[in-house]
């Protein structure tokens, strides 16, 4: 069982090839399918609207009960993290040294997202600091995480519910996520706003600014306050 996606796996990790780097991102299934926190500061905006179920994932299962091949990867995955986490580590090791050398043999720059599809807090699993030369980055929720490695970036991500959490995340210097129902405003909240769709190499981000993202998928229909506008 892989637990890496490769960088041509996702439509947003497949334009970070242009730009000379190869995301390998890791997918687990959200804790409404699996019965596993993985997304300890989720809100009922961000469940409905979760990736897990866009590009290929929009299925769960067909018309004869079979599960779709992404989601069941992604199941066993996550079984495997809180069955036997030191195998889980071990060979999630092995997957990221297997891939710093791929990406080398192509003349690109390998990043890793640990939190596809997910919110663990991966710096304190020692992972990120075996590999010191090489970025790590993700979205999350949990506005006071510490202790971050300095290859590891986060970027905060803005709810219907954690307004408070976003404006501590502003002040404490992390940019901020934030998913916009048809076009990006200049500015929310005093910041100036990106245009986050361009690629998802959010370590290479200007500092201070908010994370300009156009609702996909489910997201599109959200009336949770999820989207804004």
């Amino acid at each position: 069982m892989k637990l890496l996606t490769a960088p041509n796996g996702n439509t947003k990790t497949n334009k970070s090839l242009a730009l000379g780097y190869a995301t390998y991102i890791l997918h687990f299934t959200p804790t409404k399918k699996s019965g596993k926190n993985v997304c300890s500061m989720s809100t009922p905006g961000c469940e409905a609207s979760c990736l897990d179920e866009s590009g290929r994932g929009n299925w769960t299962y067909d018309k004869n009960g079979n599960m779709n091949p992404i989601h069941k990867a992604r199941l066993n995955r996550t079984n495997f993290f809180f069955n036997d986490r030191s195998a889980f580590l071990k060979q999630l090791t092995k997957e990221i040294k297997s891939a710093i050398k791929s990406a080398q043999r192509k003349g690109l720059k390998a990043t890793f997202r640990l939190n596809g599809t997910s919110d663990i807090r991966w710096e304190n699993y020692g992972i990120i600091q075996k590999f010191s030369d090489h970025v790590f980055y993700d979205y999350t929720k949990i506005y006071n995480r510490k202790n971050i490695p300095s290859n590891y970036h986060l970027t905060f991500s803005r709810a219907e519910s954690n307004h408070k959490e976003t404006l501590s995340a502003l002040v404490n210097g992390l940019n901020v996520a934030a998913v916009f129902r048809n076009e990006l405003p200049k500015t929310y909240l005093n910041k100036k706003v990106i245009n986050g769709d361009k690629h998802d190499l959010r370590f290479l981000d200007p500092k201070h600014c908010i994370i300009g993202l156009i609702a996909k998928g489910k997201a599109k229909k959200d009336l949770s306050g999820f989207v804004i506008g």
